[in-house]
């Protein structure tokens, strides 16, 4: 999630094109961080005991993520993310705890791949579905919304010869 994938993706990648509540650049670096610890969270989780910690994840999306529908007054740009799902998605916010029970390996269809940048401008957010359409993956638009997201348009299926002609953004230097 730090560095751009070198393996060869299949023909096909799910895509979720980003409007930013600002840069793009640093919009990329929270998202990726924080699949990047939920992902290392299931990696290690017990998924069928009771409890699965969510320390690890980012301050900024615990405090987003305390299943209040309010502002977080330091976080400007969650906060407008969280409106926005709240307004488009679901009228109901994610707890933290609900959300990483999403990231049990055995339940969910979508593997990170990358976060690109388009010729323009728009900000790219690349999963691997295995080469389906329509997926369950509202963890994904709650990360994608409260990681600073005005906008997200509807899953679409691209090949990936395009992720490949753009550019990786938000990359850990």
């Amino acid at each position: 999630m730090s560095e751009r994938p070198t393996e060869d993706p299949i023909s096909l990648l799910g895509l979720l094109v980003v409007t930013p509540v600002a840069d793009g650049v640093k919009y990329a670096q929270r998202l990726r961080r924080l699949i990047a610890e939920a992902v290392e969270i299931s990696r290690l989780a017990d998924f069928e005991g009771d409890d699965v910690s969510e320390d690890a994840l980012p301050s900024w999306f615990l405090e987003l993520s305390s299943g209040s529908v309010g502002d977080v007054p330091e976080d400007s740009i969650g906060s407008e993310g969280k409106r926005r799902y709240l307004e488009v998605r679901d009228d109901r916010p994610w707890s933290s705890g609900d959300w990483i029970y999403c990231f049990d390996p055995d339940l969910r269809a979508w593997s990170w791949w990358d976060v690109t940048v388009d010729e323009n401008g728009k900000v790219c957010v690349w999963v691997d579905t295995k080469g389906e359409a329509h997926i369950p993956c509202e963890e994904l638009w709650w990360a994608a919304f409260v990681s600073g997201a005005v906008g997200v348009e509807p899953l679409t299926l691209e090949f990936a010869s395009v992720w490949r002609s753009q550019r990786s953004i938000g990359l850990a230097k």
